[in-house]
């Protein structure tokens, strides 16, 4: 599985591709663990190169810039690791004989040469937030950490007087002392209680209803217009009942008679339905600061029943999510009828990843995914894959290399997965026909009204520089 993170700053995006070990037996987290890294980006407003480069790369290069500014901090001056392909050295501006720019140097391959980009401090200190947010998230490249060493006296000499380097604290000391000797005279302000209490999330949740293991689910009206702290105890009652038994599926009755969806196939494959969902439609760009979560009922047929935010920024910024529109409404209103609810924790973050998982877990390790097996069908779907592609493939190959993928093709010919399997793979992907056959949602098929994992034949295929296209049975026949 494909993984794609993004670290966004004003003056830098960072963006990491790799690969997804399986879960395994590790359930806390449905977000995809990147643990093989195929290509890193980086890119900086206003320069017209992108870096890239692999996990050797990116980890000198990290290392470079961490050592720079820490240098910088410090006052201390910061040489780049010997052998590196990365180097960072201030430079002076036409307008500043000091220090104001970063020349970073970038070597990526002998033959080429080195792109020099100058750097502002505020886009150096953007570049290391966006490095420090990548070696933060436990969910990406947990195998790798930066080692800090120590300076060497060498290293740690300062050629500024010690007089010198001390003569602007003695100076802001001084300033401290005047001012507080200025200040103590002052009066004490007052400080007055609030007069009305302020919500706490106790009382914001009591304004919530629940759903299926207590209470029925909860949707905002559908002119997303909340109730102010005013008007919501004289109006709630009149507006909760004309609005919900209009446009909001009623389950209250239901609950005591609707079985919970515990088959951890079923789950599994609702999950990938609801992410699937969720993902096509969340095309809002998040400006919100905070994760939003929250708690998702599904059908048995995969029809989102109701959803309750699970916090403050859940429901303020709750028109910033697809689940409004996509919250199932009969079309005579009144209770909505389901055999069986499943509910999922949902979650929106901040850097535009979405997670959905089984609100409770996995009751036990679902089956591994159904599977194409016969063979006179993986012919048949070869065939059909590699004429497909063939029809696509109109642009004249760049690469000089062979390119290989891993493709999950359902039995309609739909690449319900793929996996480049090496960087220069994930590097011209754009320029390959797979994503003209690539349908995430075909992946999950609708039968007897019960949502189930469709089965899938998997290949190896393999994109040459003279143009021909190399298939096979990634297990064989």
């Amino acid at each position: 599985m494909v993984v794609r993170r993004k670290y966004s700053l004003p003056e830098c995006t960072l963006i990491v591709e790799g690969i997804s070990e399986p879960q395994g037996a590790d359930t806390s987290s449905t977000r995809p663990l990147l643990s093989v890294l195929v290509n890193a980006e980086c890119h900086l407003v206003g320069k017209p190169h992108a870096i890239t480069g692999d996990r050797a790369f990116l980890e000198a290069f990290t290392a470079t810039v961490d050592r720079y500014a820490r240098g910088l901090m410090s006052g201390l001056s910061a040489s780049s690791p010997p052998d590196s392909p990365v180097d960072i050295e201030p430079i002076a501006s036409e307008e500043n004989e000091k220090a104001s720019l970063h020349r970073l140097t970038v070597r990526q391959s002998d033959g080429d040469e080195p792109i020099r980009i100058d750097l502002t401090t505020l886009q150096l200190f953007d570049l290391v937030e966006a490095l420090d947010q990548m070696l933060a998230d436990r969910r990406t490249l947990p195998d790798w950490s930066i080692d800090f060493q120590p300076r060497t006296r060498h290293e740690a000499h300062n050629e500024e007087p010690l007089q010198k380097r001390a003569a602007p604290f003695a100076v802001g000391a001084s300033g401290l002392v005047i001012a507080a000797i200025a200040l103590f005279a002052l009066p004490v302000p007052k400080v007055e209680r609030p007069r009305e209490p302020l919500p706490n999330s106790t009382e914001e949740t009591s304004e919530l209803t629940t759903t299926p293991n207590g209470d029925p689910p909860t949707v905002p009206p559908s002119n997303g217009v909340e109730n102010t702290s005013e008007n919501t105890s004289e109006n709630t009652s009149e507006n909760t009942a004309e609005n919900t038994s209009a446009t909001v599926p009623d389950l209250d009755e239901n609950l005591d008679t609707v079985d919970e969806i515990t088959d951890p196939d079923r789950l599994l494959a609702l999950r990938y339905n609801l992410y699937q969902e969720l993902d096509r439609n969340w095309t809002t760009e998040p400006t919100f600061d905070r994760d939003l979560e929250y708690r998702v009922t599904v059908g048995i047929d995969g029809a989102i029943l109701g959803y309750r935010p699970e916090n403050t920024s859940a429901r303020n910024y709750v028109d910033e999510t697809p689940l409004q529109e996509l919250v199932y409404v009969p079309v005579e209103g009144g209770t909505a009828d389901a055999e069986a609810l499943a509910e999922f924790k949902v979650v929106f973050t901040e850097n535009g990843v979405l997670q959905v998982s089984p609100w409770d877990g996995y009751p036990s390790t679902p089956s591994d995914p159904p599977t194409i097996d016969d063979i006179a069908t993986l012919e048949d779907l070869l065939i059909e894959v590699r004429d497909n592609l063939y029809d696509q493939w109109t642009t004249e190959p760049r690469f000089d290399r062979d390119l290989e993928y891993r493709l999950a093709v359902t039995e309609d010919g739909s690449i319900a997965r793929y996996e480049p399997l090496s960087s220069d793979a994930s590097r011209y992907f754009g320029e390959l026909p797979i994503e003209s056959f690539y349908d995430p949602a075909a992946g999950v098929v609708l039968q007897d009204d019960k949502v189930s994992l469709a089965p899938l034949a998997e290949y190896r295929v393999v994109f040459t520089p003279r143009g021909i296209i190399e298939i096979s049975p990634w297990d064989g026949y």
